[in-house]
Formats: C-alpha cells, structure tokens, sequence
C-alpha cells in the first residue's frame, strides 16, 4: 500500500481532499505528513521479493525486513476501531491462507 501511496494515490487523494469514493481517506492525518514530507525529498519505490533465503539475501532484503519491523510495531501503535481491525485481521489471515504470493495472488484465492 505505501509503494502505491507513493506511486501516485498521494497526489490523487490531495486532490480530491483526502477522500476515496466520497469517504475519508483511511489514516487521512498520516498520509498527509507522509506527502509533506516526501514533497521535500528525491523517493525512489522499487520491488524487493521479501521472501528469500538468507544465502541469496543482499542489502536491499535486509532493509526490507527492517523496514517491515518498523511498520508492523508503528500500525500496532495506531488505535483502529473494530472494523477496521476485523478488515486487517482478514487480510492477514487471507494472505497466509493462499501461501504468502502476494496481493495478486491473494485476490485470486479469494475470489475463487
């Protein structure tokens, strides 16, 4: 979701202020910080696969998973109410139900 903030959803979210089909933008307040600050830098958003073996990791797998640390202890911090936490909660147990593949992947066993 942050690599296709970042991609372009701030730009379009600024637009339309911070809505998303007539609804608040989910987490309004964090992805305008986020956007003021990357506004004053130079981003680059590449693919990482996160799933390799430490013997063909390199620099990049390793600050992935430092990176994910990081998010997963700051979103334990945000208070979200009951929906939002069941919506996460199914995600999550979705994407290890269909084998970790990805977001794809993901809605493709589901929707199957």
């Amino acid at each position: 979701m942050v690599a296709n903030a970042l991609w372009g959803w701030l730009n379009h979210w600024k637009k339309v202020n911070w809505q998303c089909r007539g609804k608040p933008t989910w987490a309004a307040e964090i992805w305008q910080d986020i956007a003021a600050r990357v506004e004053k830098l130079t981003v680059k958003v590449r693919h990482v696969d996160a799933h390799v073996s430490k013997s063909r990791a390199n620099e990049e797998h390793l600050n992935n998973k430092q990176v994910d640390k990081a998010a997963k202890v700051k979103a334990s911090q945000v208070d979200l109410d009951w929906q939002h936490k069941g919506e996460v909660f199914l995600a999550r147990w979705a994407l290890d139900a269909s084998g970790l593949q990805g977001r794809d992947a993901t809605y493709r066993w589901a929707r199957d």
